[in-house]
């Protein structure tokens, strides 16, 4: 195993889900201390969802290697 590459999913479509589900988590705590722009925060947390959605490859699925789908496969990581 030593010399075989793990995934580590660090691609770039799981580290924006990852940050976009941060930001939907404290949606609620955000809106509840400024009720004046809760509507402000709300739009944010959609818009990112939104750039979540079209970061490639396009879709809902995080990719992983083992896919059945070709388009959901991870980019190749280049050999430092």
């Amino acid at each position: 195993m030593a010399g075989k590459k793990q995934d580590t999913g660090t691609d770039l479509k799981s580290l924006v889900i990852n940050l976009f589900t941060i930001f939907f988590f404290f949606l609620p705590i955000v809106c509840y201390f400024d009720r004046a722009n809760a509507w402000n925060y709300v739009g944010i947390c959609g818009i990112s969802f939104v750039i979540a959605l079209i970061v490639p490859p396009m879709g809902w699925l995080r990719p992983h290697p083992y896919s059945d789908f070709p388009n959901n496969k991870p980019y190749p990581r280049r050999d430092d």
